[in-house]
């Protein structure tokens, strides 16, 4: 497994660590000279896998809920993303690592073209 990849613009390592710290592939930068960077092998496949996860986590979400609102009346009261948020954040973080290392193992990055 690779531990960095060179950045287009100005031929610096990026790690797995910066991957996973873009908010998302469509808008990541270089933590060196901040071009614009963008992903063209993966992040179909990504998506396409995300139209399926998304609503995966949100019907889990809301099974947890009414769980625990049999045990636990008050939770009804309770907003359904702060359940999530409570109880399912670990599995959404792994599926965001899970994103990161695919871009940055397989994915084909190159440099945004100016708009």
């Amino acid at each position: 497994m690779k531990t960095s990849t060179p950045c287009p613009g100005c031929q610096k390592p990026i790690t797995i660590e910066d991957f996973e710290d873009f908010s998302s592939p469509f808008t990541m930068k270089c933590p060196h000279c901040r071009a614009k960077l963008k992903e063209t092998k993966m992040t179909p496949w990504l998506l396409l896998l995300a139209v399926i996860i998304v609503p995966l986590l949100i019907y889990l979400g809301i099974t947890i809920k009414s769980f625990l609102s049999g045990h636990f009346p008050v939770v009804e009261k309770v907003p359904t993303m702060i359940v999530f948020i409570a109880f399912c954040y670990p599995m959404y973080a792994l599926y965001e690592a899970y994103n990161a290392v695919i871009i940055f193992n397989k994915g084909n990055i190159q440099l945004k073209k100016p708009q």
